[in-house]
């Protein structure tokens, strides 16, 4: 068994927001609610479950003014939910990550004391539970519009036909002008080394909403194919980049 350690956390992506450079400790837990079923006459304690489980994220670090960090992403605590992504072995494709499609911001937590550098917690409530999948595209940057098929991450089967969804996260987008919107896709195929075809995409993104909103979960349904890429492209600009991270998470 592979074993990992904290310099190993390859990134934390909330929606378009880069918060890894300010986190010292992510805590996930997730617990199965139970209810309280003694009846009279009963001496010993009894519980029943409908199954539901509970999951919360806390983040705590440092604070960060910088635009997109950690307190880009929780000051005055957002409505929008946001998806947000963790990779815990390595900003690596094909290794995996931890996905929370619906992210809400519950609590932000400044603290100030003598002689010490000044700290900050964020807490999630998590709409949906967990979702651990596998890294496509890792946070990187691209330039000209493409995909990468010929560096394909291999799944080792094909989904079984009960769908998943894309965890897409930018961070960043530039260039000599920027590009007005950017599409990301993900692509699959049954052999390695040809015959892919777009499976789902997410729509187009507006340069204009990164980072607030660059973060999409999208859910797809149907098979997957054991091979799967990446795919990138924008409308406008000149000499455009982007740079984003793409995860697939397979339902058993």
């Amino acid at each position: 068994m592979s074993k990992y350690a904290s310099k190993d956390v390859g990134f934390m992506l909330l929606g378009g927001y880069s918060v890894l450079g300010a986190t010292s400790k992510i805590e996930d837990t997730v617990s199965l609610n139970l209810n309280e079923t003694p009846a009279l006459g009963e001496a010993d304690e009894s519980y029943w479950s409908s199954g539901a489980k509970k999951t919360e994220v806390t983040q705590d670090g440092w604070f960060d003014d910088s635009v997109g960090s950690i307190h880009d992403s929780l000051v005055g605590l957002p409505v929008t939910a946001l998806p947000m992504s963790i990779a815990p072995h390595g900003n690596v494709k094909g290794r995996m990550f931890d996905g929370y499609p619906s992210v809400q911001r519950v609590g932000y937590t400044k603290q100030i004391a003598v002689g010490d550098v000044q700290k900050a917690q964020g807490k999630y409530g998590i709409y949906y539970g967990k979702r651990v999948g596998t890294i496509v595209h890792e946070l990187a940057t691209e330039s000209t519009a493409g995909n990468s098929d010929g560096a394909y991450v291999d799944l080792g089967v094909a989904g079984p036909g009960n769908g998943g969804g894309i965890f897409v996260h930018i961070t960043a987008a530039g260039g000599t002008a920027a590009p007005t919107n950017i599409t990301i896709g993900l692509r699959h195929s049954a052999t390695s080394g040809s015959g892919y075809a777009a499976k789902i995409d997410t729509g187009v993104i507006l340069f204009t909403a990164i980072p607030a909103t660059s973060g999409l979960w999208v859910p797809f349904s149907g098979a997957l194919n054991r091979y799967v890429s990446a795919s990138w492209a924008y409308t406008g600009g000149t000499a455009p980049t982007v740079t984003f991270a793409l995860g697939v998470y397979v339902a058993p």
